[in-house]
């Protein structure tokens, strides 16, 4: 059975590949600028395909099937490093999403500057941006494509904007929203005054003397059991 199983994928892959055509373009001075691949039957876009900058360096890189993009989606700078990362699904943003920062740190490596998901074509969840170090900027929550929470760190507090939903006869659903900000500063700890404690003063050091020298002692003469003087 599994003899027959391979036999039978040896047969179809050179089939799919055949299918499949390759496709290029080039600019005016005939250097490569997209690469992919083309469905015979059906005329659409399949597999991977890669679009090259003036320099020759890649610029994005993008899965097809069946003409939509599907699955991951690389955007470079001139360095070819990613800078954005998109997920697709039948066409659709769907999945995780990432941009990095223009300026990298030493290692090469570009910071993180936006963290968010997509279902469906719309942007759904939440969403985190950041400076440089890592350092969280804002926290904002989306659904259905739309922010509703805006969660923003300042030098001096946090700023959290909402939008809620307000009668309104005037509007054509009836509603509407209204923005609102909310402020709160951040908890700082009393300051302790410390009690600065007197500088010892320094002493003035005095010139050293000459310490006399001692005298050397001289031995003493005492008598022995025996009746014999000895040298102590």
């Amino acid at each position: 059975m599994k003899q027959v199983l391979l036999l039978v994928l040896l047969l179809l892959s050179p089939a799919a590949s055949h299918a499949q055509e390759k496709y290029m373009e080039h600019d005016a001075d005939g250097k490569l600028r997209v690469l992919g691949y083309i469905n015979k039957e059906t005329g659409k876009k399949e597999g991977h395909w890669i679009a090259y900058g003036s320099n020759g360096r890649k610029i994005r890189e993008t899965d097809y099937k069946n003409g939509e993009k599907e699955g991951r989606e690389y955007d470079y700078d001139d360095a070819e490093r990613v800078y954005i990362m998109r997920t697709f699904r039948n066409g659709l943003l769907d999945g995780p999403y990432l941009q990095y920062h223009d300026e990298p740190f030493r290692n090469g490596r570009l910071p993180l500057y936006v963290r968010s998901v997509y279902r469906d074509g719309q942007q759904e969840g939440m969403e985190y941006v950041y400076e440089c170090d890592g350092t969280i900027l804002h926290c904002r929550r989306y659904e259905q494509g739309m922010m509703v929470t805006d969660t923003s760190y300042a030098h001096n507090g946090i700023y959290i904007t909402s939008w809620r939903r307000v009668t309104d006869p005037t509007a054509f659903n009836g509603y509407r929203y209204k923005e609102v900000t909310e402020f709160t500063p951040y908890k700082h700890r009393p300051a302790t005054t410390r009690q600065n404690k007197t500088a010892p003063q320094r002493r003035h050091a005095q010139p050293k003397r000459d310490k006399p020298q001692a005298t050397p002692k001289k031995n003493k003469l005492r008598v022995g059991k025996n009746g014999t003087i000895e040298v102590g």
